[in-house]
């Protein structure tokens, strides 16, 4: 099971009433199965110190990269596909049918391994061939 999380960035600003650091929330996190639970969005985003638990929003890329890796960890995916919305929005701009429309998840965004799974399925691998 490939996960994809689509995340919206927004950069920080200051206003009258102060600072506003930015932010990647997560949009939406799901696989060929469906979306995941969000209380199980909300549950690991505790993992990241700095993360806003309620909104699944995290301070930096890397904070929301090791939050994609531990839902990777926790539900036995061997990765999770980072889509910005941007890319998304340009992803269905050039789509023309479905599969373009699903082409959109392969072209755009980063890839976070689950290398824990990987190593696990190599290891067996060799004890039983």
């Amino acid at each position: 099971m490939t996960l994809t999380l689509i995340y919206h960035f927004r950069p920080s600003e200051s206003l009258e009433a102060g600072f506003v650091p930015a932010a990647y929330k997560v949009v939406y996190l799901f696989s060929e199965q469906g979306f995941l639970e969000a209380s199980l969005l909300r549950e690991m985003s505790k993992t990241i110190p700095d993360a806003n638990h309620e909104l699944v929003s995290f301070l930096n890329l890397d904070d929301l990269k090791a939050f994609a890796l531990r839902v990777c960890q926790e539900v036995g995916s061997p990765e999770v596909r980072l889509v910005s919305v941007q890319d998304y929005n340009v992803g269905i701009d050039g789509a023309r049918d479905l599969r373009g429309f699903q082409g959109i998840f392969g072209r755009y965004g980063d890839v976070v391994v689950n290398d824990e799974l990987a190593r696990k399925k190599g290891f067996l691998g060799k004890l039983f061939s």
